[in-house]
């Protein structure tokens, strides 16, 4: 992936990637990041139930154990200065889905440390998509992790490289001009 045509391509149709983004989905962001700082998470249906329904827990076939776990593993590593996402993955891999069987929740531990630190990138289909990833191929469950954490690497790196050279200046004024009252972390906005 060329970064550099990448962020041109993105800048270029800035005004109609911004306009796709709805108001809504920014400001609740914003509520949810800010019920996360007022405290325990575990105390708090609202945040779970606003966060459940935006990053769509509730459609993925999860149980309430699954779901209970998940807030408690927030709560737990929310005051962590190094988060190490293998323990979080492999103590959610304890709980089974719906349909009885366990699986690799890597896309909603990135969410959990993002909520927790927003430096820390969200992976999910549509950024797998962006960068060409695929595990689906990966059947040993150590290596689909190990995959998942190198490319989750890879996509830190990128993040890092395009808030450094500010590649994204034009789209970002884009972001800004649209939402200034909404106080996001520039990572966020990237």
């Amino acid at each position: 992936m060329d970064i550099c045509l990448l962020t041109e391509n993105i800048n270029e149709n800035s005004g109609g990637i911004i306009d796709i983004l709805e108001e809504e989905s920014v400001a609740v962001y914003v509520f949810l990041y800010n019920e996360f700082l007022k405290g325990d998470v575990t105390l708090n249906p609202v945040f779970q139930f606003m966060y459940r329904s935006f990053y769509r827990l509730d459609n993925a076939g999860l149980t309430s154990e699954f779901k209970t776990a998940y807030f408690e593993l927030m709560q737990q590593y929310r005051n962590k200065d190094n988060i190490n996402p293998k323990e979080i993955i492999e103590e959610l891999y304890k709980y089974k889905r719906r349909k009885g069987d366990h699986s690799i929740q890597f896309s909603f531990t990135t969410k959990l440390i993002n909520m927790i630190d927003p430096t820390y990138p969200i992976y999910d289909s549509e950024v797998a998509r962006v960068f060409q990833f695929s595990t689906y191929h990966l059947k040993d469950n150590a290596k689909k992790i190990a995959r998942y954490l190198d490319q989750q690497n890879t996509i830190v790196q990128t993040y890092n490289k395009i808030i450094e050279e500010n590649l994204l200046a034009q789209s970002l004024a884009v972001f800004h001009n649209k939402y200034k009252k909404y106080n996001l972390p520039l990572i966020k906005k990237t």
